[in-house]
């Protein structure tokens, strides 16, 4: 229904199907048929034409506090259920009854299969080796306190962080890009306030099957995955704040938000190197990966230097698709 046109006439609504400009209400019936009749007793639908049997798919729908998730399977679990005490609670964090505000959106093709983006999210101990921005800054490293946790089916999973000092120290040894003396000319892009309960700073769920919720520092951001063939997907960004923050946390979550997106002083990184994996896998289509960090089981860890959630992840994975 996203793809179909809406018009308003008083208090009634309906959508209309761009291409062949059928009606439907918005319970998903079909209301209206252009030229059903013909014109002058030519043409038109067969006489047992029955609108009532050509409604759109109904989809299973969940409001949590302004962020709509729809579902197109009528038998899947209630949303509190599908995500888990756990991630859901972390969701709950977010969409806490404050009435949301879009602060705005972006697009970007990413030439890599749309798991790898998952596996980014899911592989915490990269930002360790990474991003230079992350880790000079303090901003999520492996050092810091932290967390790899999952639902109990692991199809969910988040990281959770604690932001930490631009400090070197045992810890960020082997962090070859930690830039202690890296200054910023406006330090107020990393510039973050306490507005959560709990002294994570860095929360970035991945939702199974296609959805990533981002909280880093004060920049809230949802990112849909849409896969456009084996090779390639769209990743649409969708940053946004509360109807009651000031124009001072308005302009706070603008500023960070430069760390994210098609050109995000992070983000970038991450869109080259996944492109990167692909052209380094894509001609080896029979050959299998191993991802032995932090054990093989799929656990939660105290700690973020793991690839248990992306053990979990493909576990789910292959039982969906039943290989």
């Amino acid at each position: 229904m996203l793809q179909f046109c809406k018009r308003n006439f008083g208090n009634a609504s309906e959508f209309i199907c761009p291409y062949h400009q059928w009606t439907y209400n918005l319970k998903g019936d079909l209301i209206g048929v252009p030229l059903r009749r013909g014109i002058r007793k030519k043409g038109g639908m067969p006489a047992d034409f029955k609108r009532e049997e050509h409604g759109l798919d109904i989809l299973k729908v969940h409001n949590h506090n302004g962020a709509i998730f729809a579902c197109m399977d009528p038998d899947v679990e209630p949303y509190e259920e599908y995500l888990g005490e756990t991630i859901y609670g972390f969701m709950n964090r977010v969409f806490d009854g404050r009435e949301l505000k879009i602060l705005g959106y972006s697009r970007q093709l990413i030439p890599s299969n749309w798991k790898l983006m998952f596996e980014n999210l899911k592989d915490p101990y990269h930002a360790t080796l990474l991003h230079v921005f992350l880790i000079s800054f303090g901003l999520f490293r492996g050092d810091q306190q932290s967390a790899s946790v999952m639902d109990p089916t692991g199809r969910h999973a988040a990281l959770v962080n604690r932001r930490g000092e631009q400090k070197a120290n045992d810890g960020t040894a082997e962090m070859t890009r930690m830039l202690e003396d890296y200054k910023l000319a406006d330090p107020r892009l990393i510039d973050p306030v306490k507005e959560y309960d709990g002294d994570a700073t860095v929360i970035m769920q991945t939702l199974w099957p296609n959805l990533i919720m981002q909280q880093q520092s004060n920049s809230l951001a949802m990112r849909h995955i849409i896969p456009r063939g084996p090779e390639k997907f769209e990743l649409a960004w969708t940053f946004f704040g509360y109807a009651d923050d000031d124009a001072e946390m308005t302009d706070r979550r603008l500023r960070q938000a430069n760390l994210m997106g098609p050109a995000g002083l992070v983000s970038i990184d991450d869109s080259e190197v996944l492109k990167m994996s692909q052209d380094s896998m894509s001609p080896f289509p029979e050959v299998d990966g191993l991802y032995e960090m932090g054990g093989r089981g799929t656990e939660d860890h105290d700690h973020i230097v793991t690839e248990t959630a992306i053990r979990a992840f493909y576990k789910v994975y292959r039982d969906v698709m039943g290989l």
